[in-house]
């Protein structure tokens, strides 16, 4: 028999992400072409773009530290809906390149407590079951990027770019309210880490391993889906409103890998190697479209569907992993490891990829995630062992 005790609050926890991550990616689609468009060089909008992983460099372990002595995750959960809201809403009243980028770095201070949210969802459900059940919490995440990303288009198209941030904005504000209503089993546990504990942490060769894939897989997608696939779309003549439905098909690629993954993290056997193989794979091929290929709109969409596909399988399958040898006293501090390790690649990929299109044009700054991915690929095949559990 079922147990559907846990469904009314898994079913409000599910809405406020999705709704979150609404508010923080609405204006992702354009906010490239309005940035250049506003006077901001490439550069500034690499490191415009970057800035959302330092704050997440700077305050991922430390939060996870914090709730794991507080033993309530939620304490953390709504201030970090509340500062997504800020952060959209405040790019609405601004086009001044140094505000843009602390209420970018904001929206990485929020993003920041995503290593808190995933604990306690994933608290709600047995040891044995928390992988697969991981999958719903990936797959509310990639619908709200797809749903803000073709609306995104829309809004930006019809009213112009800067209504992306006040619709934003006020989905921020129903995700705060949904925030309010989240429940939790309030526990400390019976151990808090030490100092030692937390470089114990950081010693955990599968946790390290996927860290690092994850922060090749980040510097891809940041650096390209979220940044600069949507230039590569305006140079080769989409429209605001394609750019959103670019987008919006590279976020479904996120919910079908989501899927994917969900059911295969159910078997008693994954061959993870073989997956993220194929993560980087695509990865490669997608970027370089760009790179050796004539730049058109198919270009575009393949390109930003191959990159979208692989680094969902990245993501997924390092998320669903990183954390399965460590203790449970010590998860939210090993998530917080795992996402400032790939907070690396959110900052390095956008930042490097910039400064390459201002001196080599965009063929050359799509140069950079390949290469990139090509690393990724080696350091799976040689760091993985040949079937993972």
């Amino acid at each position: 028999m079922r147990d559907t005790t846990k469904r009314p609050r898994t079913v409000i926890y599910i809405l406020c992400v999705f709704f979150y991550w609404v508010a923080l990616y609405i204006y992702s689609p354009t906010m490239t072409p309005y940035l250049a468009d506003i006077g901001i060089t490439f550069t500034m909008i690499g490191i415009i773009g970057g800035s959302y992983g330092v704050a997440q460099l700077l305050m991922r372990v430390p939060l996870g530290i914090i709730s794991d002595k507080l033993g309530k995750r939620k304490a953390i959960i709504i201030p970090g809906v509340i500062a997504a809201t800020i952060s959209t809403f405040g790019m609405f009243f601004t086009e001044n390149a140094y505000v843009l980028l602390a209420l970018r770095f904001l929206s990485g201070a929020a993003v920041s407590t995503w290593v808190v949210a995933t604990v306690l969802y994933t608290g709600y459900f047995e040891k044995e079951k928390q992988a697969s059940r991981m999958q719903h919490l990936m797959l509310a995440n990639f619908a709200g990027l797809m749903v803000s990303r073709f609306f995104g288009g829309i809004i930006a198209e019809q009213f112009g770019h800067e209504y992306t941030f006040l619709v934003g904005g006020f989905v921020g504000l129903i995700a705060i309210i949904l925030s309010l209503f989240i429940t939790e089993k309030a526990t400390r546990p019976d151990k808090l880490p030490s100092v030692k504990n937390l470089f114990d942490v950081a010693k955990d060769k599968n946790l390290m391993i996927m860290s690092i894939l994850a922060a090749f897989t980040m510097m891809v997608l940041m650096a390209t889906i979220n940044t600069f696939t949507s230039e590569a779309g305006i140079q080769a003549g989409a429209d605001l409103m394609q750019l959103g439905l670019i987008a919006t098909i590279a976020s479904l690629q996120g919910i079908i890998t989501s899927v994917i993954c969900g059911k295969l993290f159910k078997k008693s056997e994954v061959n993870i190697r073989l997956i993220l193989i194929m993560a980087f794979a695509l990865q490669a091929v997608g970027s370089l479209v760009i790179v050796f290929g004539p730049l058109n709109l198919v270009a575009v969409y393949v390109s930003a569907i191959l990159i979208a596909f692989g680094s969902g399988l990245g993501v997924s399958i390092t998320f669903g992993f990183c954390t399965k040898e460590i203790d449970e006293s010590l998860r939210s501090a090993a998530m917080g490891f795992f996402q400032t390790i790939y907070a690396l690649g959110i900052i390095s990929g956008p930042v490097l990829m910039g400064i390459f299109v201002d001196n080599t044009g965009l063929a050359g700054g799509f140069a950079v995630p390949a290469v990139f991915s090509i690393i990724g690929l080696i350091f799976a095949i040689v760091m993985i062992k040949k079937r993972a559990a």
